[in-house]
């Protein structure tokens, strides 16, 4: 099976739009796998790639994301939730496992606490809760930058190793920008998210107070931290308090740490260290001797 990137994008009609996935071949699952607030389906390439042919596995571009379409309106987990379970049904699929990154996994567990039936587990990277206000309101700036028109490919690339957070810069990081951006026809890029609507999204998440949905939340569930925060040992997400209270409070939840890495290098690296703690919860979830 050849490496798979974002160019192998499929795409399904629901809801009146189109959403793009990729899918990688396996007995056991489905698991279905939602980015970050501003990621795409092409951050869990190299996961999947460990997790398969033993699961099948299929990324998604959420609206509003990657190659799926930007509507004005449909934002929030409940409008998300209503996506993958349209998703679902269009794929045949009766009950699948979440993995879900950041938003990707408060989406998780949104829909699992709603749609318990169809879900037989979450595993939450570094999310599936509410951060605190500060940290929602210091993602706006972020996504502001979407829209910035940058002259090349390697502009924009270069302007991402740069940051302090995508440190150690690795072929994983690389490929996932390359494939985050439309090139214009002048040769400049932009990227391929709308930040109109990554802006709505975010406004929503103040109306949500997930922890309400934690009781809900009945199947079994894996959340895995970071061990580093954005800034070193600063710029966590949850601080060790808030991802015990998460754990505890959520019925059939487990922890894991993710060594060495931070919020976004412990999915988007060349051997991203969740694949272990995934792989372990996985076996369990599905008797796999």
């Amino acid at each position: 099976m050849k490496p798979q990137t974002s160019n192998d994008s499929r795409q399904v009609v629901i809801n009146g739009i189109k959403l793009a996935f990729l899918e990688w071949p396996g007995e056991r699952g489905p698991i279905i796998c939602l980015p970050h607030l501003t990621g795409h389906k092409g951050s869990f390439i190299n996961l999947a790639k460990r997790l398969s042919p033993t699961y099948r596995v299929i990324a998604l571009d959420l609206r509003g994301r990657g190659d799926s379409d930007k509507p004005e309106d449909g934002y929030g987990f409940a409008y998300h939730t209503r996506d993958i379970l349209a998703f679902a049904e269009a794929r045949k699929i009766d009950q699948f496992t979440l993995i879900g990154h950041s938003f990707g996994a408060t989406a998780a567990t949104y829909l699992a606490s709603i749609a318990s039936k169809r879900v037989a587990a979450v595993a939450l990277l570094d999310g599936g809760a509410d951060p605190k206000e500060e940290t929602l309101r210091s993602m706006y700036p972020t996504i502001q930058r979407l829209s910035r028109v940058h002259p090349s490919l390697n502009d924009y690339l270069a302007a991402m190793q740069a940051l302090s957070f995508h440190q150690p810069w690795s072929a994983a990081l690389e490929q996932y920008f390359a494939e985050d951006v439309d090139t214009l026809p002048d040769g400049s890029v932009r990227s391929k998210s709308s930040a109109a609507a990554i802006e709505r999204d975010l406004d929503q998440h103040f109306m949500y107070s997930m922890c309400l949905h934690f009781p809900a939340l009945r199947c079994p569930a894996l959340f895995i931290r970071p061990m580093l925060g954005l800034t070193g040992d600063k710029g966590h997400v949850f601080s060790e308090a808030e991802a015990t209270a998460i754990v505890r409070h959520i019925p059939r939840g487990r922890r894991a740490d993710a060594p060495e890495a931070n919020h976004y290098t412990m999915l988007i690296h060349d051997e991203p260290p969740v694949v272990e703690p995934i792989k372990n919860f996985l076996a369990e979830v599905y008797s796999v001797a």
